[in-house]
This record gives structure tokens, sequence and C-alpha cells, in this order.
């Protein structure tokens, strides 16, 4: 039994079968037989972890980031177990019915088995450190802009820049080129032709500063970070199939 939890392979298709029937459930909650499933899945990766710490040991399982993770993504999900020992009745309409959906958290442990995946969270993780400053440039940007927005527009539409947490929302609306034109039109509605005019205006310069330059700049900055390192391997090797050139040709 051991060798079968040590397997990840025989993991993988723990956690794929697990997430079926996460699925199932979702379609049919109200099956106790699909639910029961479930709970024999956690209680299969409570046992995975036991196993685990108990060969590796408690020190050398926590050394490993992905063993933290597994351990973190079941015990999230262990307190659904609670319902296996209450009435179905109560279970339903107390607030262990709330339990029952930390059982999703046992999906995320089908992201250790994508391929190249350490590779791709180096990537991130370098993408965010080279794309920080531009972010904190943009959330000023953002600030500022609905501040502004708030005090020029929020008499006419206070349901979306009344105050500035509604104005923060309708600016990041604004900046996703999200139904951006709703805005102005429901301005141009309850306005004067030339209010609406500078108004049509305002927008249309706030969409093309923060919408598509912004996020177009911040969105370039990460991809080019995360695939650096890619570039990086492919001009070593550029490198040392040049250097294997040069010394034929010396020859």
């Amino acid at each position: 039994m051991k060798s079968f939890f040590l397997n990840q392979k025989n993991i993988l298709i723990l956690v794929f079968l697990n997430l079926v029937v996460i699925l199932m459930v979702g379609f049919f909650p109200n099956d106790y037989v699909l639910f029961y499933i479930d709970a024999f899945f956690t209680i299969l990766f409570v046992v995975e972890a036991i196993f685990k710490i108990s060969y590796y040991g408690f020190k050398n399982y926590w050394s490993d980031n992905w063993n933290k993770f597994d351990f973190i993504v079941t015990l999230l999900a262990v307190p659904s177990l609670a319902n296996l020992f209450v009435d179905s009745h109560f279970a339903t309409t107390n607030v262990l019915l709330s339990l029952r959906t930390l059982r999703v958290f046992k999906s995320f442990l089908l992201i250790r088995f994508i391929p190249n995946i350490d590779k791709l969270i180096t990537g991130v993780k370098l993408a965010c450190k080279a794309s920080l400053m531009v972010i904190m440039g943009f959330t000023v940007l953002m600030l500022v802009t609905s501040i502004i927005t708030s005090a020029l527009f929020g008499e006419i539409v206070p349901e979306i820049f009344g105050n500035p947490a509604k104005s923060i929302y309708t600016t990041f609306r604004l900046f996703s080129v999200e139904g951006w034109y709703d805005i102005p039109d429901l301005i141009a509605s309850r306005s004067s032709v030339g209010y609406a005019v500078f108004a049509k205006i305002y927008f249309c310069f706030l969409l093309f500063t923060g919408g598509i330059i912004g996020m177009s700049l911040i969105n370039s900055i990460f991809v080019d970070a995360m695939v650096a390192d890619n570039n990086d391997e492919v001009l070593d090797k550029l490198n040392e199939i040049e250097e294997k050139i040069n010394k034929l040709s010396d020859k």
C-alpha cells in the first residue's frame, strides 16, 4: 500500500478520478453516493500524506514545496468530512453544507502534474518582478483618474462614480475595454450636449491611455519576462554550436 501512495502516477489517477466525481456532484448535488465517494478520495489523500511523512520524515517531507502544497490543499478539504458524522438532512440545512464546498480545493492537486510546471511558475515569478513597477504606475494612474472622474461625473451618475470606491471599480472596468462605451453614453443621456461631448472625449482618452497603452505595456513586459529564460537557453545552445563550428573550422 505504501508503494502505491508513493507512486506519482497512481496519485495522478486518483486526483483525476476525484475531479470527475467533484464535477458529477455539481450536476447531482443531492446524490449522497457521489458525496461518499468524494469523501473516500479525501481520506485517500490524507493517507497519502501520512505515508509520505512516515517514509521521508516530516522534515524532508516539508522541505519539498509540492508536498507543502499537497498537504495544505488536503487539509483544506478535510473539514468536509464532518458531513459524514451528522444526519443528512441536518447537513443540507446547517452551516456544515458550506464545508462540503471545501472539497473543490482537491482539484488544485492536479496543478503539480502539469508538464514543466516548475519552469512556468519560475517564469511567472520573474514576470511579476519585472512588471512590478509598471503595475504600480498603472495602479497610481487608475487611482488618480478615479478621483478626478468621481469629481467630474459623480453627481450625474452617482451609481458608478458617486464615491472613490465606485469610481475605482468603474475605471478598472473601463481600462479592461469591456462595455466602456456604456459609461459615456449614460452620462450623455443625463447631461447637456456640451458636457456629453466632453464626456465622450474624456473617456476615449482614458481608454486609449489606460486600456490600450497601459494594459498592452503591462502584458508585453509580463510575457517578455516569462519567455526570457527560454530565450537564454536558446542563446546558450546557439553559442555552444557556434563554438563547435569554430573549432571544426580551425582544424
